[in-house]
C-alpha cells in the first residue's frame, strides 16, 4: 500500500478496531490498555509519515543543493514531480480522492502526527479519570486521519471531503464534558463549522465552473487565463467563499467567534490539537487560495494582509483583557494566526511586483533581488510561523491542562500561584511564553523577524524607482495605488501586536510563577504539590520544547533547511534562482525590531494589566473586555436566531398577504362562483337514465297487458348497487392482492407484446 494512503486510512481503521474492542469495557485495566494502544497507533503514524520525509528529503540531497533542489522540484518541473508522487481513489464523490506529497505537505504531515503522538501520550495521565474515555479516542483518531487527509490532498474536493469529517469529529472534544458550557460553545463550533462547510463548497462550484478542475498543479494556468480574460470577478467570489470556511478554521477575523468558548471547554489535549495542528488546516486552505486560484493577484493579498492585521490586534488585545488562563491562550492563537495571514498577503503583493518587475524587461531586472528576497522572506516565515506556533501551543496548553487538572480552574484568581516552586513547569512555560513573544534566542524571534522583514522591504520598495518604471509601462497593478504609508502602518501594529503578545503571556506567568494565591492556605496546598504531572505528561511536554530553543539557536541551520525543503509552491513557477542569500537574523536593524515590541510589551503589562487589571489587588484579576462586544452573543446570535428570522417572518407575511389578494381576484374574476348544477338525491347520471328507462318500459307492458302498475323504484336499486359496487371496487384496488394481480397482467401484456414484435 502507498504509504500516503496508509497515513491517511490508518487512523480511521484504527479508531474502528479500538472502538468495537473497548467500547462496552469501562474497567481501569482496559482503559489503561486501551491508552497504550492509542499512544502505539499514534507511534506508528508518526513512523510512517517521517519515513515518507526522509527518503523524500534524501532524494532531493542527492541532486545537490537542499534549496537550489527545492526551487526545481517546486518552480522548473512541478507537474512532473507531481505525476510521481500522486495517488487517487477513483469514484468517491464523483470526482475521486486524490493525494500527493510535496516538502509542506511532508513537513506538516509530519507535524500532525507528532502532535497527536504527545497528546496520547499527556492524555494517558490526564483522562483517565475521565467518562468517555474511548469515545473521545475513538473521534481522535479519526480526526487525525482527516487531517492527513487534507494535508495531503492533490485537490479542493478531496481537501474538502477531509475538512468536513475533522469539523464534524472535532465537534465531538468541545461537546466532551457535556456541561451546559460545552453545550453551547460546540452549539457555536458546529454551526459555524456548517456554514464554512457550505461557503467552501460554493467556492469549489464556482472555481470548478470557471477553471474546469479542481487540482492544485493544474490551477493556477487556468487561472491566470481566466484572468486575462476578465474573469476575476468569479474568482474573487470563490475566494471569499473559501475565505469564510477556512477562516473559519484558522480563527480569523470575523469568523473567530467560536474559538475562546470551544478552546476553553475541550479537554486540554484536544485544545492543544485544536490551536496546534487544525487552526493550520485552515491557514493551508487560505495560502492554497492564494497561490492557486488567485496567483500573483495584489488585491487579494492586500485584502489577507488587512484581515491578518486586524486579527492579531484584535487577538492581542483580547488575550491582554481576558482574566482566564485558557481563554488567553485562546485569543493568543487568533493573534498568531494574524501574524500567519500577514504573510499570506505579503507573499501576494509580493508576487505580483515580483511578474509586474519581470514584464518590465531590462529596466524592472534592476530591482528585482530585492523583491526576491523580501518575497522569500514572506514565504519562509509564513511556514515557520506555522510550525513555531505549534509548537508552543502544545506546550502552553498541555501546560495549561496540567494546571486545571490539579486546580480544577482556568480562572487567573484561581489558579494564581499554582507554579511557585515548580521548576520544570516554569521552565517549560517560560520558553514557551518566551518563543511566541518573538524573545531573540527562541523560535518565535526567527518567523517574526522574515515576516517583519518582508513588510519593510516591500515598503521601501513602495519608495523606490518601481512604481515610476510601471507606470511608463503602462501597468495597473495594485502596489502602484498604495502609499509607503499604509504599509508603515501595518508595520507598526505588526509590531505593536507583537508588543501585546509579550504582555499577556507576561501576565500568565507572572500570576501563575512569581504572584501568590490571595487564600494563603490555598497558596500552601499548591507549593506543596509535587507529584502535579505524570512521566508521561512531562515526557511529552519536553518533546514539544525541545524545537523552540533548537530552531532560536540555529536559525540558518534549522529554521532555512526546513524552509528551503517545505517551501510552499509560489506562483512564479518559471523562476529559478540557484543563489539564496544567507539571512543574518541577529544584525541590528532585525534586533531592534524585536527590542520594539518587547518595549512596547512592558508598556501595555504594567499601564493596562497593572494599573487597570489589578486595580484593586485584593479583588485580583478582573476581565476588561466589555460584554457588550460579545461578537457571538450580540452580533452572530442576535442576526441568525432574531434579526433573519424576523425579517423572513415579515417577508413570509407579505408574500401571503400577495397570495390571499390574488386569490381573491382570482375568484372575482377568471374563477368566480357561479350557480351549481341540479344534482341527483342519489345515484349518478347513469343509473338514473337506466332506471327511469326500465321504468317507462315496465308502466308500458303492464298498460299493453292491462295489469295494474305499481312502481318498483328502479332507480333506487340501481343506485344502491352501483354505490356498494363502487365501494367493493374501491377497497380491492387498495389492497396488496389487487397490485400484485395488476402487476401480474402488466407483465403478462408486456410478454405478449415482446412476443408479437419478435
Amino acid at each position: 500500500m502507498n504509504r500516503i494512503l496508509f497515513a491517511v486510512s490508518f487512523p480511521f481503521i484504527a479508531g474502528i478496531l479500538l472502538w468495537g474492542i473497548f467500547r462496552k469495557r469501562t474497567s481501569q485495566k482496559a482503559l489503561k490498555l486501551l491508552s497504550v494502544l492509542t499512544i502505539l497507533v499514534s507511534a506508528v503514524e508518526f513512523a510512517v509519515v517521517v519515513s515518507m520525509l526522509i527518503c523524500d528529503a534524501g532524494s532531493i540531497l542527492q541532486q545537490g543543493n537542499l534549496w537550489e533542489a527545492n526551487q526545481i522540484n517546486s518552480h522548473i518541473v512541478p507537474e512532473v514531480q507531481t505525476a510521481l508522487q500522486r495517488i487517487s481513489i477513483a469514484g468517491v464523490g464523483g470526482l475521486g480522492l486524490h493525494f500527493q506529497y510535496t516538502g509542506f505537505r511532508g513537513i506538516f504531515g509530519v507535524l500532525a502526527a507528532f502532535a497527536w503522538f504527545v497528546t496520547f501520550l499527556f492524555a494517558k495521565e490526564y483522562m483517565k479519570n475521565d467518562t468517555n474515555v474511548i469515545r473521545y479516542d475513538f473521534f481522535n483518531l479519526f480526526t487525525l486521519g482527516a487531517t492527513m487527509g487534507i494535508f495531503y490532498a492533490a485537490d479542493l474536493f478531496t481537501l474538502f471531503f477531509f475538512f468536513e469529517i475533522m469539523s464534524f469529529t472535532s465537534f465531538m472534544w468541545v461537546v466532551h464534558r457535556q456541561t451546559k458550557e460545552a453545550f453551547y460553545a460546540a452549539g457555536t463550533y458546529l454551526g459555524i463549522a456548517i456554514a464554512g462547510g457550505m461557503a467552501i463548497l460554493m467556492g469549489l462550484f464556482l472555481v470548478y465552473n470557471k477553471l474546469g478542475t479542481l487540482y492544485f498543479g493544474e490551477m493556477y494556468d487556468k487561472a491566470v487565463n481566466c484572468i486575462a480574460e476578465g474573469g476575476a470577478a468569479w474568482l474573487y467570489a470563490a475566494a471569499g467563499c473559501m475565505f469564510v470556511g477556512f477562516g473559519a478554521k484558522a480563527g480569523a477575523f470575523p469568523v473567530h467567534v467560536w474559538l475562546p468558548q470551544s478552546y476553553t471547554e475541550a479537554p486540554a489535549p484536544a485544545t492543544a490539537l485544536l490551536s496546534a495542528i487544525l487552526s493550520k488546516t485552515g491557514v493551508f486552505g487560505i495560502l492554497l487560495i492564494t497561490l492557486e486560484v488567485l496567483p500573483m493577484d495584489g488585491n487579494w493579498g492586500l485584502f489577507i494582509l488587512l484581515a491578518g492585521v486586524v486579527t492579531m490586534v484584535l487577538g492581542g488585545i483580547k488575550g491582554v483583557m481576558s482574566d482566564n488562563l485558557k481563554t488567553t491562550l485562546a485569543y493568543s492563537s487568533m493573534s498568531q494566526i494574524g501574524f500567519i495571514l500577514a504573510g499570506v498577503g505579503m507573499q501576494g503583493l509580493l508576487s505580483e511586483m515580483m511578474v509586474s518587475a519581470l514584464s518590465m524587461g531590462p529596466n524592472g531586472y534592476e530591482g528585482i533581488d530585492k523583491v526576491w528576497e523580501a518575497y522569500g522572506a514572506a514565504v519562509n516565515g509564513t511556514l515557520l510561523h506555522m510550525l513555531n506556533h505549534s509548537f508552543v501551543k502544545l506546550v502552553l496548553f498541555l501546560t495549561a491542562g496540567i494546571v486545571f487538572a490539579q486546580a480544577g480552574s482556568y480562572e487567573l484568581n484561581k489558579v494564581r500561584g499554582f507554579g511557585r516552586k515548580k521548576p520544570f513547569l516554569l521552565a517549560a512555560f517560560l520558553l514557551a511564553a518566551a518563543g511566541v513573544g518573538g524573545i531573540p534566542l527562541l523560535n518565535g524571534y526567527v518567523s517574526k523577524t522574515l515576516l517583519h522583514e518582508s513588510i519593510t522591504a516591500y515598503t521601501e520598495l513602495l519608495k523606490g524607482d518601481m512604481i515610476e518604471m510601471a507606470a511608463v509601462a503602462g501597468q495597473n497593478t495594485v502596489y502602484m495605488t498604495l502609499s509607503p504609508m499604509l504599509l508603515k502602518a501595518v508595520e507598526y501594529l505588526f509590531l505593536f501586536s507583537g508588543g501585546l503578545t509579550i504582555a499577556y503571556m507576561t501576565k500568565l506567568f507572572a500570576a501563575l510563577f512569581v504572584e501568590e494565591n490571595q487564600n494563603r492556605e490555598l497558596q500552601i496546598a499548591y507549593e506543596q504539590k509535587k507529584d502535579y504531572a505524570s512521566v508521561w505528561s512531562r515526557l511529552a511536554i519536553v518533546l514539544c520544547v525541545l524545537p523552540i530553543p533548537l530552531i532560536g539557536l540555529f536559525p540558518n541551520a534549522v529554521a532555512d533547511s526546513a524552509a528551503a525543503y517545505g517551501c510552499v509552491q509560489t506562483p512564479l513557477r518559471d523562476i529559478w534562482y540557484s543563489e539564496h542569500e544567507t539571512v543574518h537574523y541577529f544584525t541590528m536593524k532585525n534586533l531592534s525590531g524585536a527590542l520594539i515590541s518587547i518595549i512596547a510589551g512592558i508598556a501595555v503589562y504594567f499601564l493596562i494589566v497593572r494599573l487597570w487589571m489589578l486595580r484593586k489587588k485584593e479583588e485580583g484579576y478582573r476581565s476588561l473586555y466589555p460584554a457588550w462586544l460579545d461578537m457571538e452573543k450580540y452580533v452572530y446570535r442576535a442576526v441568525f436566531y432574531t434579526a433573519v428570522p424576523f425579517a423572513l417572518g415579515i417577508i413570509s407575511r407579505i408574500l401571503d398577504s400577495i397570495v390571499d389578494t390574488i386569490v381573491v381576484i382570482l375568484r372575482k374574476t377568471v374563477y368566480r362562483d357561479r350557480e351549481l348544477p341540479h344534482e341527483l338525491p342519489e345515484g349518478n347520471r347513469f343509473t338514473h337514465r337506466i332506471g327511469y328507462s326500465i321504468e317507462q318500459i315496465r308502466r308500458l307492458y303492464c298498460m299493453i297487458m292491462k295489469k295494474d302498475y305499481k312502481p318498483k323504484n328502479y332507480e333506487h336499486r340501481l343506485a344502491i348497487k352501483s354505490t356498494d359496487l363502487f365501494e367493493n371496487f374501491c377497497i380491492i384496488e387498495r389492497s396488496l392482492s389487487f397490485g400484485l394481480f395488476m402487476f401480474c397482467v402488466g407483465l403478462g401484456l408486456t410478454m405478449i407484446y415482446l412476443l408479437a414484435v419478435n
